[in-house]
């Protein structure tokens, strides 16, 4: 009877435990065949701040017969609470869409990322207000990158980060500076980001910035000369002023071809990075020629690489 009694007990708590356990959903339907799905999420556990990122990819797949406009598609990074769904106030937050408009029968992505406290409340997901729906991160698998496995190193070509998911590699061999037409030009830069698995997977690009420590060519006199002259001549000019050296400003430059948003399965993808600052020049007559710094961040990292390039 006591057997019995035992039996009926667990049965009738596991059926509470069952009923009281929704469960979390990855996708939901935003509009007549039109589907929100979150695709991968990635966790960086930044022990240096106290900081948690969250990285995600999702994306929007028309089944419908009509385009679907993504201005349409209104969601929050929040949390669940006792009264619904809270915002978030982060540390740093980023989202954007690939496309503004999707085809029937094609597919786009939204990617983003958020950075809270490692004290706070980190049952994050994508809220769709106009639905009433919530998609916790947790519904996919989170990945994890740790700051303490991230690499740091003065040489020119490196590994920042490697495990059984992600490659990163910095290649600065071949930074070159250009002026060209009154603008200056720094090439040669290449961030490699690999894709080791058969998924597809969200990236924490890393952001690079470029420096000019020089002139501002319309500040000068004969600016519309100098800016037609090569490279070659203008680096031969004397601004300095009654015998002193002109005084420098910080300029900093235009970051051309560095957003990696996702990788397709088992991609390799080299990005090409180039700074542009029009109408400025370094200061050529330096002895030390140490005016263009390049910085590659990343604030989920704590990661940070300075290089100079020479001119």
């Amino acid at each position: 009877m006591m057997k019995k009694l035992l039996s009926i007990f667990v049965c009738f708590m596991t059926g509470i435990m069952l009923a009281g356990c929704s469960p979390k959903v990855s996708s939901i339907q935003v509009s007549d065949d039109v589907d929100f799905k979150l695709v991968d999420v990635l966790q960086v556990d930044n022990k240096q701040v106290n900081t948690v990122f969250y990285y995600f990819l999702a994306s929007i797949e028309n089944n419908s017969d009509k385009v679907y406009h993504m201005s349409n598609l209104v969601y929050q990074l929040s949390a669940p609470s006792k009264d619904g769904y809270k915002s978030i106030n982060p540390i740093d937050q980023f989202k954007t869409m690939i496309t503004n408009d999707v085809n029937p029968g094609m597919s786009t992505y939204i990617y983003g990322y958020i950075g809270v406290p490692k004290t706070s409340d980190q049952n994050i997901g994508l809220y769709v207000q106009a639905k009433d729906a919530f998609i916790p991160f947790d519904s996919v698998k989170i990945r994890t990158i740790q700051d303490d496995k991230i690499q740091n190193s003065e040489e020119k070509k490196f590994t920042v980060y490697s495990d059984q998911y992600y490659e990163f590699e910095v290649d600065a061999q071949n930074l070159e500076y250009k002026y060209e037409n009154g603008k200056s030009r720094i090439e040669g830069l290449k961030i490699i980001y690999k894709n080791k698995t058969d998924s597809r997977l969200v990236i924490p690009f890393l952001s690079p910035v470029c420096t000019i420590d020089g002139f501002k060519l319309d500040s000068l006199k004969d600016a519309d000369k100098l800016k037609s002259m090569s490279q070659e001549d203008i680096s031969k000019q004397d601004f300095s002023q009654n015998g002193m050296g002109a005084k420098t400003e910080q300029f900093k430059c235009e970051t051309l071809g560095y957003q990696v948003f996702y990788l397709n399965p088992d991609q390799e993808l080299p990005a090409n990075i180039i700074f542009e600052a029009d109408g400025v020049i370094p200061d050529f007559s330096s002895k030390k020629k140490d005016g263009i710094t390049i910085s590659i961040n990343s604030p989920a990292f704590g990661y940070r690489q300075v290089m100079k390039v020479k001119y």
